[in-house]
């Protein structure tokens, strides 16, 4: 037999052989990495969510411990779920600068869509509303001051204290509602921007957070405060002495979460992609709302009803009203003005 004939001989009987080996040895390789990535039902599951501090009592108190027993009915797996909770602004730093969480729950979604510049979160990805809340003037016992709109808040002489814009969601809404509300009413913007400045010439302190800013005003700080209605709610309902205030025209404060794409694993998916389901249903909705969240299908149906609520879409969405109202208004116009460094440097800005 010639050369040419015995390797004609060899391929035709060699590559089949061939063939089937690789594809033997391939199953068995991918066999093992399938098995390697499956969970262990026996090994506890952890997810980690990172949320606003007003989220706080309703997440570790309600939520949490529900979806843990429901997914270890489901699944049999043991589940453990991890809350950090901070300031929302301070949160989107906290991610991009590598805190490992699987889902993020922001005050608004603008804080969600920063995680996408630095593709922290896929572009593809769409945040979900998980609820609403509107904003409201907290005062002293018996409304004192005689407070009923955003407009009252610049009366002479009046002490405010406010939620920190650069750190915080609540700080973004609390502006968008003080110029808003009588951008809607006027129609004009020179107006909104004479209220928003005379409410701020009586800001005597800041927070870092809602939560924060709060707590100043349970201490006995301040004639008022602008927050959601659903903290001041929870804290009445604690026991704290207030007067609770929905202005007439008001900003309906909607809350997003959204998966951290670059922190979750194949394994870790179904989970996370389960408890952003949970938070949507009708069992983790209605367990927000015992902690005073509005449902996020926009149902005003909770008293106190809202009269004239707006969205930031009525101010252009959340792109132009933070360029506009935020960036160039507050930190240009106004901020320069007041004398805070003391008070930042007493609450922990952005911390």
């Amino acid at each position: 037999m010639n050369k040419s004939s015995l390797w004609t001989t060899r391929y035709y009987w060699g590559y089949p052989l061939n063939w089937l080996i690789g594809l033997i040895l391939s199953s068995i390789i991918l066999y093992c990495i399938w098995c390697g990535i499956q969970p262990d039902r026996n090994q506890p599951q952890r997810l980690r969510v990172y949320a606003f501090s007003s989220q706080e009592e309703a997440l570790t108190q309600g939520i949490f411990p529900a979806f843990e027993q429901a997914w270890e009915a489901q699944t049999g797996q043991e589940l453990s779920i991890e809350g950090v909770f901070g300031p929302s602004g301070s949160l989107v730093g906290q991610i991009s600068l590598g805190a490992p969480a699987d889902i993020a729950i922001f005050s608004n979604r603008r804080h969600a869509d920063c995680l996408k510049v630095g593709k922290y979160v896929n572009r593809d990805t769409d945040p979900v509303m998980i609820a609403f809340t509107p904003l409201a003037i907290i005062t002293r016992p018996d409304n004192p001051a005689g407070i009923s709109e955003f407009a009252d808040l610049a009366k002479p002489g009046l002490h405010l204290l406010h939620t920190d814009p650069r750190s915080s969601g609540a700080g973004e809404w609390a502006i968008l509602a003080e110029y808003g509300s009588a951008y809607l009413e006027s129609g004009d913007h020179e107006t909104a921007k004479n209220q928003l400045q005379d409410i701020w010439r009586n800001v005597l302190l800041v927070g870092s957070s809602a939560r924060a800013t709060l707590t100043l005003f349970e201490l006995g700080t301040g004639d008022a405060l602008v927050t959601y209605e659903q903290d001041a709610l929870l804290a009445k309902a604690r026991g704290v002495p207030m007067e609770i205030i929905i202005p007439k025209g008001t900003i309906l404060a909607r809350h997003f979460a959204v998966i951290v794409d670059d922190n979750v694993t194949f394994v870790e998916r179904p989970i996370v992609e389960a408890f952003l389901a949970f938070l949507q249903s009708a069992e983790g909705q209605q367990i927000l709302g015992q902690f005073y969240f509005r449902s996020a299908n926009l149902d005003q149906t909770v008293i106190p009803d809202l009269m004239q609520p707006f969205t930031e879409e009525d101010l252009g969405g959340w792109g132009q009203a933070y360029d506009r109202l935020i960036e160039k208004l507050w930190k240009t116009e106004i901020e320069p003005g007041l004398s805070l460094d003391d008070t930042y440097s007493l609450l922990g800005r952005g911390d």
